[in-house]
């Protein structure tokens, strides 16, 4: 959690500026806001997520394969998409078979592959969780008018455009 409440102010950044001249103060500024909001939001959304006895990594691999016209993928392909190592996803499918989520296919014409599948215990799942998560969507950007989500949207759109760390 990133929990700063006391945001620096002209004064206090006026005073680092001397010391570090690369300080620059509205990115400084919107950065930290950014880390708080995007901080509490995973905080709220981990708390409705642990209350159906699921993490947010799990749940986001039951998603991806929810979206999907044919809700099928290979571990590789999930792995990337979510931006994680193979190893990372071997260990979330695990635990989603385990609890009969997700089930595995093998492909008939290469029994080294095996696509990911979800069960129906796993779209029941999803089908609890899903109103609260949009309900909970709807408060957390409340404050904003349509016109701003969008707008805010856009923005983190450019912020993410950045080169992506590579996944090792």
């Amino acid at each position: 959690m990133f929990n700063l409440r006391d945001f620096p102010n002209d004064p206090i950044f006026s005073r680092m500026e001397r010391d570090y001249p690369q300080l620059a103060p509205d990115a400084v500024s919107a950065f930290l806001r950014l880390l708080v909001a995007g901080s509490d939001f995973l905080g709220r959304l981990d708390a409705l997520l642990s209350g159906h006895g699921i993490m947010h990594g799990r749940w986001l691999v039951l998603i991806q394969l929810r979206r999907r016209k044919i809700p099928r993928a290979l571990p590789s392909e999930l792995a990337q998409e979510q931006g994680v190592t193979r190893a990372t996803m071997s260990g979330l499918l695990r635990q989603l078979e385990r609890d009969g989520l997700i089930r595995r296919q093998e492909d008939p014409a290469d029994g080294r592959k095996a696509a990911v599948l979800l069960t129906d215990k796993g779209e029941a799942l999803l089908d609890r969780i899903m109103p609260e998560y949009y309900t909970l969507v709807n408060e957390l950007m409340a404050p904003l008018t349509n016109p701003e989500q969008k707008s805010l949207a856009g923005m983190l759109d450019k912020l993410l455009m950045r080169p992506a760390a590579p996944v090792t």
